[in-house]
């Protein structure tokens, strides 16, 4: 599984883009997912060929006039880059433990529900919830990580760590309808500021392989990078 990338037209960079000689490898990365039987998602790599970026999205390779307003340097566009694209892998693993797919669980004795509403995880990957909660707080900026770990699907959190210390998945659990593929995804990065990060994200309906072009932004905190919102 692979990902492509690019950069905005908007940048100062596309010029150097389009006039580039050098090739980067293409990033690829894999990471089996916890607990999808084998599938894979990407994991982070590096950044892609410019040359490639700017053929595979179509651009003519000649000199345009800089445009007027955000100049962001190369250095900068690079980090940026790179911080994207480990972002948008996990973003992908909270968004299959928090919204689409949820962590399995064991069962009560005799079937009983659960008196504190959350049945015991039953997963060798995910323990405990700090865990978990340290994808999310390094994926996200902190009031959005805070909707996450507290109330994601409207009725309350879906982990906690229980009276016997296990970690615990609420028991009225119910995953978000999902149908689109995160296989071979692209991403094109839009720099606003030096501290500001447009970013696209496109993937594909599972149903026809049709393209979905999905938007988030990513902003430069004291602790790094983040997005501002989970990426669907």
């Amino acid at each position: 599984m692979k990902i492509k990338g690019k950069y905005s037209e908007s940048s100062i960079l596309h010029v150097i883009i389009l006039a580039a000689a050098a090739v980067i490898s293409v990033a690829v990365f894999f990471v089996a997912l916890h607990f999808t039987g084998g599938k894979v998602i990407p994991t982070p790599g590096t950044k892609p060929s410019e040359t490639t970026a700017a053929s595979e999205s179509g651009a003519k390779e000649t000199t345009k006039p800089e445009e007027q307003g955000y100049k962001a340097d190369k250095e900068l566009v690079n980090e940026m880059f790179d911080a994207a694209t480990k972002l948008i892998y996990d973003n992908y693993t909270v968004l299959k433990l928090y919204y689409t797919k949820g962590l399995p669980h064991k069962d009560e004795p005799y079937g009983n529900a659960p008196e504190d509403g959350y049945y015991t995880v039953d997963s060798d990957t995910y323990t405990s919830i700090d865990q978990i909660e340290e994808i999310v707080d390094r994926t996200y900026t902190k009031d959005f990580a805070e909707n996450v770990k507290k109330n994601p699907l409207g009725y309350g959190a879906i982990y906690k760590t229980r009276d016997n210390g296990s970690l615990g998945i609420i028991e009225n659990y119910t995953p978000m309808q999902y149908d689109r593929s995160w296989e071979n995804p692209n991403l094109e990065i839009d720099p606003v500021s030096d501290t500001e990060c447009n970013i696209t994200v496109t993937i594909h309906e599972r149903a026809d392989d049709s393209e979905v072009p999905v938007t988030a932004s990513m902003t430069k905190t004291d602790d790094g990078w983040r997005l501002s919102s989970i990426i669907f």
